[in-house]
């Protein structure tokens, strides 16, 4: 009997030191697993714009879209997209002995009415016929000359403008109807920009106003100026149609191209600006975790505008501060954290 109670003792104290050993162990591991690594940020001073982003489509400053007037086939097309041409100059010609066209008959009319002015001009001077007949004759030649130049345009389509040709819808064979759209031409040296800005916005802009263009295309940015600005929004789609003029001296940009429009607000110099992701959610204050001897501290922040995925900081943190970028979402005030990296900022 005594020998089975020194056994069941010689159980218990076994079990006691191992009990002893697992706390230990078990309190070291908790110790271990409250140091976390981090990414960490060192707050520095940023220049930084507010901006407002639009998307529009650019278009020449002047441009010219010609449409068909009269509906014939197309006889020939003189021009290809992408080719400057300058004004004047035919682009789409159409069938000039189509049923629609009066071409031949005025033609034929005018060269009789300038026939008959030349002879009664060379009369008039000689006197052989009245002031009446001459002025009858001069007339009826004037009256034939528009007849035949209107038909004339109707068939052979001219660009009123030089530029460029942006666009060709037609081909030769093609039977075009009244209305028809046939060629566009645009002048390039300074492009325009039409973009919908919402009633909230459309109080931040005005007429002067600096804008920045960018495209996916194109390499950099070039400036631009507001123009005009909407007193009323569209009935249809509620927006404020504003306009800008664009700077392409470069000659970078193209009508129909699809552009951003940035508009710059405000300039800061010298704020925090701390990466989005750096702000948690706490207990519905906005925060940020920053690292004090080694520590997390969890600081209370009052946020400004986002720009580009930074975010102003008004209040909370302070100029070199280093502040949790990743990893904070594992972390509460207190934690102790290790850096794994830190940007020293720009």
């Amino acid at each position: 009997m005594k020998k089975y109670y020194l056994v069941l003792m010689a159980l218990a104290v076994t079990a006691a030191i191992f009990s002893s050993c697992g706390q230990s162990q078990t309190s070291e591991t908790e110790k271990v697993e409250r140091i976390i690594s981090v990414k960490a940020e060192l707050v520095k001073p940023r220049d930084v714009q507010v901006t407002r982003n639009f998307t529009g489509s650019l278009e020449g400053e002047r441009q010219a879209v010609l449409y068909a007037k009269i509906a014939e086939a197309v006889t020939a097309v003189s021009v290809r997209e992408g080719e400057w041409v300058k004004g004047n100059t035919v682009l789409v010609s159409l069938d000039k002995g189509g049923p629609s066209s009066n071409y031949l008959q005025s033609k034929s009319l005018f060269a009789n009415a300038e026939k008959n002015y030349n002879k009664m001009e060379y009369l008039f001077s000689e006197g052989a016929v009245s002031e009446s007949q001459f002025d009858a004759a001069k007339t009826d030649y004037e009256v034939q000359k528009a007849s035949f130049q209107a038909a004339s345009q109707l068939v052979d389509i001219q660009t009123p403008i030089s530029g460029l040709v942006t666009s060709v819808d037609v081909s030769e064979g093609d039977f075009v109807q009244v209305g028809q759209k046939l060629a566009t031409v645009a002048s390039t040296e300074r492009l325009r920009v039409k973009f919908g800005v919402n009633p909230t916005d459309i109080g931040d802009f005005s007429k002067g106003d600096a804008v920045i263009i960018s495209a996916d295309a194109v390499k950099g940015t070039v400036a631009g100026e507001v123009v005009a600005v909407a007193t009323s929004a569209d009935p249809v789609t509620r927006a404020f149609e504003v306009e800008a003029l664009v700077d392409n001296s470069g000659s970078d940009y193209r009508p129909g191209m699809f552009v951003r429009i940035s508009i710059v607000l405000e300039d800061l110099k010298g704020v925090i600006a701390v990466p989005r992701k750096s702000i948690v959610n706490l207990d519905d204050q906005q925060t940020v975790f920053v690292i004090v001897n080694g520590l997390a501290e969890r600081r209370p922040v009052v946020l400004g505008p986002e720009i580009d995925g930074h975010i102003v900081v008004t209040s909370g943190i302070s100029f070199g501060d280093t502040i949790v970028t990743l990893g904070q979402d594992y972390i509460d005030n207190g934690f102790s954290v290790k850096i794994a990296s830190l940007n020293e900022g720009s």
